[in-house]
């Protein structure tokens, strides 16, 4: 059904979407909710969960329950097509110019296609972090307070090795609670977020950090009720468009919201 979906789809409504045989040449991969095989960005992987079913542990990136409804399949591809939109902007950006903005985007892609290896990052001047895409931690010689606010070199992202140390001290930092400092920061930066289109519903809250701006608690509370658009979402807290897509795509990637269904 998903095939043929995304075939009478191809093209259209600004959908750029395609069904290949290869599913080495696929962008969007849709896999159990138990799938644990690793994928490279920017592929997404799209977790089909049987209604009433357990999730998988730590599932990250998108998930849709089934059976899926006819009408439902266009919101789900749209979500898919954001989704890898988002994963394959560090490929696109200039690290120099925005390394923020493309650290968040290389972070946000090896979860969306699944990573659950530890992985070094090179942040310059002998500085860098290790994240555990499987446990979510990070070790990481600057804080998260001087990661968000110092200028940043991005180096390639290599295999961590097995032991790793920097000078001075190490601190222990959350990938998830990263990523909202991450969120907030680029908003106060006015950088532009990515479109999304469709409708979509939180399944639980997010963490604390993720709550630091005005009105955010006003839309969690809302969102997690019933399902809404980005400018529905907007509207309901009073919050810009803006914002509301920059939480969305952090919310998305840390697989706590979901396309409406129903």
């Amino acid at each position: 059904m998903l095939v043929s979906m995304t075939r009478m789809l191809d093209g259209q409504a600004g959908l750029r979407l395609r069904w290949v045989e290869d599913v080495t040449a696929c962008t969007t991969l849709f896999v159990p909710h138990d799938w644990s095989q690793y994928v490279s960005p920017p592929r997404v992987l799209v977790r089909l969960t049987p209604r009433g079913a357990t999730p998988a542990s730590s599932p990250r990136g998108l998930s849709v329950d089934l059976p899926l409804r006819v009408g439902e399949m266009t919101g789900v591809l749209e979500a898919a097509a954001a989704l890898y939109e988002l994963a394959r902007g560090a490929v696109q950006r200039e690290h120099a110019g925005v390394a923020l903005h493309a650290l968040r985007d290389l972070m946000v892609g090896a979860m969306l296609a699944g990573e659950r290896r530890r992985t070094l990052f090179g942040l310059a001047d002998g500085h860098g972090m290790v994240v555990d895409f499987r446990t979510g931690e990070i070790a990481s010689s600057l804080s998260q307070a001087e990661l968000l606010a110092r200028p940043l070199q991005l180096a390639d992202p290599q295999r961590a090795p097995a032991t790793l140390s920097w000078p001075g001290a190490t601190h222990t930092l959350q990938l998830s609670t990263l990523l909202w400092g991450m969120t907030h920061a680029l908003i106060d930066q006015g950088v532009s977020p990515r479109t999304i289109n469709g409708r979509y519903r939180l399944t639980r809250p997010p963490e604390p950090a993720a709550l630091s701006r005005p009105s955010l608690p006003r839309l969690v509370a809302t969102w997690t009720q019933r399902a809404m658009s980005v400018g529905e979402a907007a509207a309901a807290s009073r919050l810009s468009a803006f914002e509301i897509l920059w939480f969305l795509s952090t919310a998305l990637a840390l697989g706590i919201a979901v396309p409406a269904t129903g």
